[in-house]
């Protein structure tokens, strides 16, 4: 029989490799002509009827438990929201490698934001997946780690990982009381609505006139890098907690390095093979009680 850590660790690892799409997705709707911030409400207003369908297809549940659907929206709001859009407003003043080792930085502060509010330290294996984990992603991505950019640039950057990282301590216990397909279909459905924000920068008559090409990376982005991960990633952190699922995220970038190998020809190297091989040996550390 399968165990729950064996069943959490591959819906995290499900939800980093569809989370690990998105820019290369993003970047092929870019060369079309599309901007950030009407792709971004592109792929809400297709996300939005998946999330919805799934809220009232649950709405007996939802009545039982309305008393936590403010912390619900909250906590969505937080994450898949402020998150993201920090993340935009950061890109206009800091490069994509500052942008990359800041948000890789969002596992560790789950594990010491953890560790602060429990009083305690974290566990010798929590601590060695993390600094294995590290190794890898600093032979992985050497040229990646220097950091340049405006300070308010930098400091958009650190809030959307501090955000990130508080979205994903908060969500678990909310997913304890909601389940996680109810927490995540309230928490995105009002991200979903929070995300029209963003039609105060662009136009909504840009998004309508976007071309067939760029709506159907939209669709994708909106199922495959959006509506799977989220429900993927909230039933991780039920199963294995924070932690685990946060140090699993940081498989992003070996599975983004394995597409672009495959993909787009990229030469594998013997520093990725090195990074993949320290990477892959955390997650598997993380993986022991």
């Amino acid at each position: 029989m399968t165990s729950p850590i064996k069943i959490g660790l591959g819906l995290a690892l499900l939800a980093s490799f569809m989370f690990s799409l998105k820019p290369i997705l993003i970047k092929e709707a870019y060369v079309l002509g599309a901007n950030s911030e009407g792709l971004m409400v592109l792929r809400m207003w297709f996300a939005f009827p998946f999330y919805f369908g799934l809220l009232l297809w649950q709405y007996p549940s939802l009545m039982a438990k309305k008393r936590y659907i403010a912390s619900a929206v909250a906590t969505g709001f937080l994450g898949y929201f402020l998150s993201s859009y920090l993340d935009l407003l950061a890109l206009e003043s800091i490069s994509a490698h500052a942008e990359r080792v800041i948000l890789y930085a969002y596992p560790s502060l789950v594990v010491l934001f953890k560790a602060g509010w429990d009083r305690k330290l974290p566990s010798k294996n929590v601590l060695l997946a993390v600094a294995v984990v590290y190794a890898g992603l600093l032979v992985l991505l050497p040229g990646e780690f220097n950091i340049n950019g405006s300070l308010i640039g930098l400091g958009l950057m650190l809030s959307c990982a501090v955000t990130f990282a508080i979205y994903v301590l908060l969500s678990k216990p909310l997913i304890e009381k909601l389940g996680a397909g109810l927490f995540t279909s309230i928490a995105m459905v009002s991200s979903c609505l929070f995300s029209q924000l963003n039609l105060l920068h662009t136009p909504i008559e840009v998004v309508l006139n976007y071309s067939t090409a760029i709506y159907g990376y939209g669709v994708a982005l909106a199922f495959f890098s959006t509506v799977i991960p989220s429900y993927a990633m909230s039933a991780a952190i039920g199963r294995i907690g924070s932690e685990r699922t946060a140090i699993t995220g940081t498989t992003g970038p070996l599975f983004t390095t394995l597409m672009a190998v495959w993909i787009l020809g990229e030469t594998l190297t013997l520093y990725h093979i090195t990074g993949l091989v320290l990477v892959i040996i955390g997650v598997y550390l993380i993986s022991k009680k």
